[in-house]
């Protein structure tokens, strides 16, 4: 993908941070960027086109639209993630001109007036940094729940290992604070030299260092002259913006700091006290760390101020008693399982392909489901889960006449990847346990036609038949050369677990057990990715969703559950089931763009 990330900023953000981590995790999976911004002080591996994004007239924004609109027809841009309000409320008009999907992330609480409230900039497709910003987003500006993710910052952890390898010595009680000075961070600063340092430093004496700022209110380092002077001892210092922050940090005794400085830090294994622009957490251990992870570590919650008396006794607690090695190794380990740069970078990308498909996917495929194929009616039809051969040619024939044409998974999935278009009338064709029929009887009837389908497969190795459904005739199931041979043609074939089992009624452990396994089996077979899995029984609840998208699946198929519009969940799609006895009207009516939403009606 080609993306395009707009910024509006004037010194060094935790945006920009998150930005630059951002891009260089797509650059490294494949994908061009290119940064707008007002200033860029971090390194990134993409194109920056100065631009004032933050000059907020009404002149001024005409322009940046117009040079948005530019620089997105001419760089073929697939993508625009804007990084700011300011920077959402241009890049929103651009992508509405220029039919471009557009994801905002939102780093911080929004200022609450008229207009923020009876019209979004965001979009439909927002990422939210902490889920406090998102009830935030939900409550106060009125974005539906459904359209905001809550998806923690990215962070590229290696030079903060690195520098806690190094092993550098620690200073004796010295406090660090890492943020710009401006705005509400400006005012943490303010707080703590004028009215927290005084108390600690009745107690013990300590040092205290602000890393960040390139620019300082004048008002800041006047507050540190007098604190110097009353106590005649150069106590605090302001050491501006660095771009070698880790190993500043790594001399830390404590790091006093909100939002990704936290993280951070607790990979270099250095107490922390989240203190951020909205609010107060406090010292950050295992047991607050998750509680801490809601308001970005104090930068997204509710406007608190703490009393300066609990501040410093947070201070006091850790110096006086810092927490143990082992307890610093623990932090830093769920520090890295949240916030890695490449889980992180994976689900932005989750985002953007949403937000690809809700501007240029169609909104309805159909998308049918089948299990067996046979040359005679069954025995029994209790389930209705065969159709007849001379059924299914009237139906390909049908759809071929409609000038419906057949895709898979792995078609869509090239196609949100911008590496290829969509028929004018796509359809799915599924196939639910992968039967033998579906290789002999149903495989040559979608050659003639030309048509590809998905084949969900049970992976039992040993039981090779129906063994889950004991009032159903034995029927045999595909065999891997089978699956090979149809792969080959064009065939996707997707998981179906190991056993059949009903997902929800199962043990998370062993879930993921079958989701994995089912997966390996088939990948081994086939010798390439499988990213697509059917839902047992059409059985789904949220938790399995969660382990079905961590076993690596892409897309997952349901029955009758699901939203009505294809594009809108690709771990829940919804399926319309044909049977033996549907007419040929009812599989007309099966495949029109609105049956999903007549069906629901009527029921």
């Amino acid at each position: 993908m080609k993306i395009l990330h707009v910024l509006s900023q004037f010194e060094v953000t935790g945006a920009e941070a998150y930005a630059a981590a951002l891009i260089d995790e797509q650059v490294r999976a494949g994908h061009s960027a290119i940064v707008l911004s007002d200033t860029l002080t971090v390194p990134v591996k993409a194109i920056y086109v100065p631009m004032p994004i933050g000059k907020r007239s009404y002149r001024q924004r005409l322009k940046n639209i117009a040079a948005i609109v530019r620089i997105v027809r001419e760089q073929s841009i697939d993508i625009i993630h804007a990084h700011s309000r300011a920077a959402s409320w241009v890049s929103l008009i651009a992508s509405r001109l220029t039919h471009t999907p557009l994801v905002s992330t939102v780093h911080g609480r929004q200022h609450l007036h008229a207009s923020s409230r009876a019209f979004s900039v965001y979009g439909k497709d927002v990422i939210a940094v902490a889920p406090a910003l998102k009830e935030h987003l939900v409550s106060d500006l009125g974005l539906k729940p459904e359209n905001v993710t809550v998806i923690p910052n990215c962070i590229p952890f290696d030079p903060w290992r690195a520098a806690s390898r190094a092993g550098t010595k620690r200073a004796k009680n010295l406090i660090m604070f890492v943020g710009r000075l401006t705005g509400p961070k400006g005012d943490v600063v303010r707080f703590l030299i004028d009215k927290v340092l005084p108390i600690v430093l009745q107690r013990k004496q300590v040092r205290f260092e602000a890393f960040g700022g390139m620019i300082v209110p004048p008002d800041i380092p006047d507050l540190v002259r007098s604190l110097n002077s009353q106590l005649k001892k150069p106590i605090a210092q302001l050491k501006g913006f660095q771009q070698d922050i880790a190993n500043h940090l790594a001399e830390a005794t404590l790091v006093v700091g909100s939002g990704r400085v936290v993280p951070e830090s607790m990979v270099l294994q250095r107490p922390v006290i989240a203190f951020g622009e909205s609010n107060y957490e406090g010292r950050v251990t295992a047991a607050t760390f998750e509680k801490s992870t809601v308001t970005n570590f104090g930068d997204t919650g509710m406007q608190m101020a703490p009393e300066a008396e609990r501040v410093a006794a947070d201070i006091l607690s850790v110096l006086e008693d810092p927490p143990s090695k082992k307890d610093l190794a623990s932090l830093a380990r769920l520090a890295e399982k949240r916030y890695d740069a490449l889980s992180v970078a994976r689900l932005v990308h989750k985002v953007y392909e949403r937000a690809f498909a809700r501007v240029h996917s169609p909104q309805s495929i159909p998308v049918l489901m089948y299990h067996r194929i046979t040359n005679e009616r069954a025995a029994t039809s209790s389930h209705g889960i065969w159709v007849t051969a001379v059924q299914f040619r009237t139906q390909l024939h049908s759809l071929r006449k409609r000038g419906f044409e057949a895709i898979t998974f792995r078609d869509y999935d090239r196609f949100l990847q911008g590496q290829g278009q969509l028929p004018r009338r796509p359809i799915i064709l599924t196939f639910d346990d992968g039967y033998e029929d579906n290789y002999t009887i149903a495989f040559p009837l979608l050659r003639d036609f030309g048509c590809r389908a998905v084949i969900f497969a049970v992976t039992d190795t040993k039981r090779r038949t129906n063994f889950w459904d004991p009032d159903q005739p034995r029927a045999a199931l595909l065999t891997q050369e089978h699956m090979r041979e149809m792969n080959r043609f064009g065939i996707e074939i997707g998981s179906h677990t190991v056993t059949h089992l009903r997902l929800p009624d199962t043990a998370l452990e062993a879930v993921r057990s079958e989701l994995s396994k089912s997966k390996d089996t088939l990948q081994q077979i086939l010798g390439s990715e499988v990213i697509s899995f059917a839902y047992p029984y059409g059985a789904v609840q949220p938790a399995m969703k969660i382990l079905i998208e961590e076993a690596g699946y892409k897309f997952a198929v349901a029955a009758d559950s699901g939203p009505l519009s294809f594009s809108q969940d690709f771990l829940e799609i919804r399926r319309t089931q044909v049977f033996p006895w549907t007419t040929r009207s009812g599989f007309w009516k099966k495949t029109l763009p609105l049956y999903n939403r007549y069906k629901s009606l009527k029921n």
